[in-house]
C-alpha cells in the first residue's frame, strides 16, 4: 500500500527552481547492500518494496561507500569530512563513559545552512545521534551542533533500552516511551514535516535495523517469527529491516502532497550488516566492522524534484562524505560560499541527478576505522582505498590486503600476498600513494 501511495506522490509536479526545496535525510542503521535487494540480488534479503519505489522515483547509487562502523559514518554525513580529521572512527558510548566526541568546532550540516544558505532553513534531526559522549552534554549536543531540535536517543538501545521501552530526549528533556522505536521517530518526523516552517532540512537516524532485535508490531512485517531472537537472529533482524521499510512508506505516504512535492529525499545505510545475521552467498565476518565490501558498500537512493531521470541507476563511485556538499547543493548554497567553510572532502552528488551515466566525479572512496576515538595514538588502525578496479586495505600491524575487484576472486584473492604482474604493481603503488597523500 505504501509503495503504491509513494509512486502516485512521484508525479506531482516538481517545484519551480526558483523556490527552495526541503531536504530528508533518512539513515538507516546496519542495513547493508545485502539487504536491500535492489543494490544486491540477495535472494535472502527482506522485502523492502518502499525502498525500491523511492528508486524508482530517484537515483540508486550502485558503489556509494561508507566507515565500517555508526558513529563514524554520522560524522562524515553531517560534517562532510573524513574521520580521521573529526577523530570520530569507530562507535562510542554516549552512557557514562568519557571519551572523545564530535566536537563542537566541527560545522555541521545546520550549522552551515545558518552561515551560506540563501534561505533560512529550519533544521530538525530525529532518532539517534550516537556523536556526544561525556564531559560533553549528551542530551543537549544536537541542539548545540545547529539543529533547531531533536528527537531522539543518544545511541544505541542498551542498558535496560529496547525497542518498546526507552528514554527519548526531546530538546534535552527525557521522557519515557514505550512505543516501537521505529514507529515512534516516523511520528515524530511527520509531526516536524507539519510544523517546521519551509524550507527545512530534516535528519532522521534510524535505530533500526541495529540489536536488540525484537518481534515488530505485526502490521510492519511478514515474517512468521520463531524462537527468540537470540536463538533466531536472523528473521528477526529482517523483520526489523522489513518494518523500517513499511514506516518509511508510511513516513513519505503521510506527508502533505505538496510538501512532499518541494521535499528531496536522501536515503543511505551507516555500514554493512552485521555479521551474525548475514547469510549466503554474503560473507560473514566480512561485513559490519570490517573494510571489506560487506563492510563499507551500503544502499544509497536520492529521489526529489531534482532528478532528471527517475529510475535510474548510477554506478560511479561516492562517499559518505558526499551527502554533505550534495545537501548543501540542493539548499541552495552555492560553491563560492560553501568555500567558505571549514575544508569538507565531499563532492556534490547533484550533477548525478540530471546525468547519472556522467563521467565519474571521484576517482576512488575511502574508509577507515580505528580505536580509540581521538587522534591517536591508535590501538586499532585500518584503511581502505579503492579505485573503479582496484582495492587497497592497510592495517596496522598486519599485511597489506590488495584485491582487482574486477576479477572473479574479488576479494578472495590478496594478490598482496603473491608476486605482482607490472600492471599490478603500477596500480598497487598509485592506491598508496593517494591513500598516504590524503592520510600520512
Amino acid at each position: 500500500m505504501f509503495a503504491a501511495l509513494f509512486l502516485a506522490a512521484s508525479l506531482v509536479a516538481p517545484q519551480a527552481a526558483s523556490t527552495p526545496g526541503n531536504v530528508m535525510v533518512l539513515m538507516a542503521d546496519d542495513v547493508g547492500c545485502d539487504m536491500v535487494s535492489l543494490f544486491s540480488g540477495h535472494p535472502d534479503a527482506p522485502p523492502t518494496p518502499n525502498l525500491h519505489a523511492l528508486a524508482a522515483s530517484g537515483v540508486a547509487f550502485q558503489a556509494a561507500y561508507t566507515d565500517p562502523v555508526c558513529s563514524p559514518t554520522r560524522a562524515c554525513v553531517l560534517t562532510g569530512r573524513y574521520a580521521f580529521r573529526t577523530g570520530i572512527g569507530s562507535f562510542l558510548s554516549p552512557y557514562g563513559t568519557v571519551e572523545h566526541s564530535l566536537q563542537p568546532s566541527e560545522v555541521t550540516l545546520p550549522e552551515a545552512l545558518d552561515a551560506i544558505a540563501p534561505w533560512q532553513f529550519e533544521s530538525s534531526a530525529v532518532g539517534k545521534w550516537h556523536l556526544t559522549a561525556p564531559p560533553l552534554n549528551v542530551g543537549l549536543a544536537p541542539n548545540q551542533q545547529g539543529f533547531d531540535w531533536f528527537e531522539g536517543v543518544p545511541g544505541n538501545l542498551y542498558f535496560n533500552q529496547t525497542y518498546f521501552s526507552h528514554t527519548t530526549i526531546r530538546n534535552g528533556i527525557a521522557l519515557t516511551s514505550t512505543t516501537y522505536s521505529t514507529t515512534e521517530q516516523v511520528n515524530a518526523a511527520l509531526r516536524r514535516t507539519a510544523e517546521m516552517r519551509e524550507p527545512w532540512l530534516l535528519y532522521v537516524a534510524f535505530n533500526a535495523g541495529h540489536e536488540p532485535w525484537h518481534v515488530p508490531p505485526a502490521p510492519l512485517h511478514s515474517y512468521v517469527l520463531s524462537g527468540s531472537p537470540a536463538n533466531n537472529p536472523v528473521e528477526h533482524y529482517r523483520a526489523s529491516v522489513q518494518a523500517l521499510d513499511s514506516e518509511i512508506g508510511r513516513l513519505v505516504a503521510s506527508m502533505d502532497p505538496a510538501v512532499r512535492a518541494r521535499t528531496t529525499f536522501l536515503f543511505i545505510g551507516d555500514n554493512g550488516s552485521p555479521n551474525d545475521v548475514v547469510t549466503a552467498p554474503s560473507i560473514p565476518g566480512r561485513s559490519k566492522g570490517t573494510l571489506y565490501e560487506g563492510g563499507v558498500r551500503v544502499p544509497l537512493i536520492i529521489s526529489g524534484p531534482t532528478v532528471a531521470h527517475p529510475g535510474s541507476q548510477c554506478h560511479a563511485l561516492v562517499n559518505s562524505v558526499d551527502i554533505f556538499p550534495t545537501v548543501l547543493d540542493l539548499c541552495g548554497a552555492s560553491a563560492s560560499a560553501q568555500a567558505t567553510l571549514r575544508r569538507s572532502d565531499g563532492i556534490s552528488l547533484t550533477p548525478y541527478l540530471a546525468e547519472p551515466w556522467r563521467a565519474p566525479l571521484r576517482e576512488w572512496v575511502f574508509a577507515t576505522r580505528f580505536l580509540p576515538n581521538g587522534f591517536g595514538p591508535y590501538t586499532s588502525l585500518g584503511r581502505m582505498i579503492r579505485n573503479s578496479r582496484w582495492k587497497l586495505i592497510e592495517r596496522q600491524g598486519q599485511g597489506d590486503l590488495f584485491f582487482d575487484m574486477a576479477s572473479a576472486q574479488g576479494e578472495s584473492l590478496n594478490l598482496a600476498s603473491g608476486a605482482l604482474t607490472q600492471q599490478q604493481r603500477a596500480a598497487y603503488g598509485r592506491l598508496a600513494q593517494q591513500l598516504h597523500a590524503l592520510v600520512p
